[in-house]
């Protein structure tokens, strides 16, 4: 299966960078290739000891990523020399940092302070844009981990999806180190010990995947006075072995508080003699982009919608749209890709494009930018229209843009994370749930939600 998928994929995987981060459906494999939790001459803690233990691989992901598709930086013998799933590497003006969600991240850890390190010695005069990854989402719209407090047992039928989620002993890695899998048990120790470090090193996006759904999120700190779980941040920092946020801290998890800035609506005139490239939606008269001016924190989004059968524990979708996430701007249930080019040095396209057969396959389901205050580099090319921008040169009509770079991250590379080569790729379509439609109408919700699809329940 691997030979055959790895063919499939060489026509582009062999033109351009093809860079994994691993999950933990990677980094799972057979409980006796799990890495011990200390070293093997019983010293410190291994680097490479999986914290939760799970058992999501058992060999068909795991076995193979590890000897087919090894990453990390090696030195000139050959050796790695970073952590195990991490790595840091440039494409034209845009870096890449990928991280190992599977193994200790927290602060002080050898992972924690090789990732101060490389986002530190990014050189931002040549590097525009920094492109942070980890699979396992630091910011997420999902009730797997919420807080118990105020759930009832009788009246609510996800009660059991509340509080930490831990591996049964019999089931994985042993030990009081196993810590909580959970959706927000997990962004909860991401926010404390890993979103610092993006804010302090001007990390332009910070994208995810493991929940099999397409979210865009506002530019987030955790750390923002009124974020509500800033005062929580310190005492997740200071958990011991086995120790796990609590309600009160899960109750403040994704608050709008946290949000440092939200982008702004721009609707482009089609012009009627473009041929119509990006398979928009032809019978609208104008295209929607969004537009994050120059924010002060990581913009945040969930791409994990490659393939897999969908992850139904959005708590804007369960609710069907009456419960609001507050940090959210876009939530969708389509299959996709996210197209990033680096325009300039000042702005950075993505594009959510559908793999969908039906439905019009190839279709622009989701528009940003997230821009830069700096002057963008000399170079002119004729890539196309820009959406108007308050300071760009509105008396020249179409913008002229700097050739810049572009690339696709497809599934376990960079973006997606989630493997398209399973079996249910192209699985009947599913509700598209735009956030931004819901004051308008929007699209009508299906009835009834499909039991959720836990990453590491199902």
């Amino acid at each position: 299966m691997w030979d055959d998928y790895l063919e499939m994929i060489s026509p582009w995987a062999a033109a351009v960078p093809f860079l994994v981060n691993p999950g933990n459906h990677e980094y799972d494999y057979t409980r006796d290739d799990w890495p011990k939790r200390t070293n093997t001459d019983g010293g410190d803690a291994n680097p490479d000891y999986d914290v939760y233990g799970g058992a999501d691989s058992g060999g068909e992901c795991g076995v193979p990523t590890k000897r087919l598709l090894p990453m990390g930086i090696s030195d000139t013998h050959g050796q790695t020399v970073s952590p195990p799933g991490t790595w840091i590497t440039s494409i034209g003006p845009i870096a890449l940092v990928s991280m190992n969600t599977e193994v200790d991240f927290r602060s002080g850890s050898i992972q924690w302070r090789w990732l101060n390190k490389a986002l530190g010695g990014i050189n931002r005069t040549e590097t525009s844009w920094v492109l942070f990854a980890g699979h396992r989402p630091g910011l997420v719209d999902s009730d797997w981990g919420k807080s118990c407090l105020g759930v009832d047992p009788a009246g609510d039928d996800r009660a059991w999806t509340c509080g930490p989620k831990k591996v049964k002993s019999d089931e994985g890695n042993e030990g009081e180190e196993v810590r909580d899998a959970s959706d927000v048990g997990v962004a909860l120790e991401f926010q404390a010990h890993v979103w610092p470090l993006l804010v302090k090193h001007d990390v332009t996006a910070a994208f995810s995947g493991h929940n099999h759904v397409y979210q865009r999120h506002c530019a987030f700190d955790p750390g923002r006075e009124g974020s509500g779980i800033d005062s929580h941040l310190d005492s997740i920092r200071n958990l011991g072995p086995g120790e796990d946020p609590d309600d009160q801290a899960r109750a403040q998890y994704g608050k709008a508080g946290g949000c440092v800035s939200q982008p702004r609506k721009i609707e482009e005139q089609n012009d009627s003699a473009d041929d119509s490239s990006d398979n928009s939606d032809d019978s609208s008269d104008t295209t929607t982009w969004w537009v994050y001016d120059a924010p002060t924190a990581p913009v945040s989004l969930v791409v994990g919608s490659a393939g897999a059968g969908f992850t139904k524990n959005s708590r804007f979708s369960l609710s069907k749209g009456t419960e609001t996430c507050e940090f959210c701007e876009v939530v969708m249930y389509e299959f996709g890709y996210l197209l990033v080019t680096a325009v300039n040095s000042t702005h950075l396209k993505c594009e959510f494009i559908e793999t969908q057969w039906s439905g019009g396959r190839g279709k622009v389901l989701d528009r940003f930018y997230i821009t830069r205050n700096e002057e963008p580099r000399s170079g002119k090319s004729d890539m196309g229209k820009h959406p108007e921008h308050p300071d760009a040169g509105k008396s020249k009509g179409n913008w002229e843009m700097a050739r810049g770079w572009a690339y696709v991250a497809g599934a376990c590379a960079v973006v997606a994370f989630v493997a398209f080569f399973m079996l249910d790729v192209f699985v009947p379509k599913d509700t598209v749930m735009p956030y931004v439609a819901l004051d308008s109408g929007g699209p009508a919700f299906g009835d009834g939600e499909d039991a959720a699809l836990m990453d590491n329940e199902v």
